[in-house]
């Protein structure tokens, strides 16, 4: 397994990133890294965004809206969100899975692409194939703002109230209460460092950046792609 560093918090640059790694590394490496973005409201591939998501919400809260490359529903990041990709015909969501066990969490696969703890979710993650690559990418909530995250993924028509917060407190939850060794996002994000085992660093040249940079420029970060997927 190769490691690669991520440092931006951009989210529009971040699936740009994703995007490229998908169609340019190799195949028959496994390369893995882990990421965060600011508040931001992340759509499948190819969902209505004003169908999913409180567009006046995010808005007034500067939340940004970005689109990924992969299937699935619409889900909120924030800072105390950690990402993970692993890019490679090897990619599998169990490898995450062994790592939150190794640091004493009870996780579990679900059938519906998400990790659950006691019964309640932690992540939900997305597969895309491409070009013989695949991509597997997931989120872990270690201290989300749970309110956040449901009005920003409430639609006007549904009428969110009090009551419909607790729902979805009812169904997920935070990974910082079966980490108390772990104290913040980013000793999380050391420790499941250590749980890999990375044998080198695949350092991208200023080429490749730059080619990542116009992706993000011409695609990503456009009108035309984030609300009507076009490209």
């Amino acid at each position: 397994m190769k490691l690669i560093r991520l440092e931006s918090t951009d989210s529009h640059y971040n699936m740009a990133f994703e995007q490229w790694c998908l169609t340019h590394l190799c195949p028959d490496e496994l390369y893995f890294y882990l990421w965060r973005n600011a508040p931001a409201v992340i759509i499948g591939e190819n969902q209505d965004a004003e169908a999913e998501v409180n567009l006046h919400y995010l808005k007034e809260n500067g939340i940004a809206l970005a689109r990924r490359v992969t299937g699935g529903g619409a889900v909120y990041h924030d800072l105390q969100n950690l990402n993970y990709s692993f890019v490679g015909k090897a990619a599998d969501p169990a490898l995450m899975v062994e790592a939150l066990r190794k640091l004493g969490v009870p996780a579990e696969l679900t059938g519906r692409n998400d990790i659950f703890v006691e019964g309640r979710k932690v992540s939900g993650y997305a597969r895309r194939m491409e070009a013989g690559n695949l991509l597997v990418h997931g989120t872990l909530m270690y201290d989300v703002d749970l309110d956040v995250l449901t009005r920003a993924l409430d639609t006007p028509v549904s009428k969110l109230n009090r009551k419909g917060v607790q729902s979805v407190r009812s169904r997920v939850t935070n990974l910082k209460q079966y980490l108390p060794g772990i104290g913040s996002v980013e000793a999380l994000k050391d420790a499941l460092l250590e749980c890999f085992p990375c044998e080198c660093e695949r350092v991208l040249s200023e080429s490749e950046l730059a080619e990542i940079d116009a992706l993000n420029r011409t695609v990503f970060s456009t009108e035309a792609w984030v609300l009507h997927r076009e490209r």
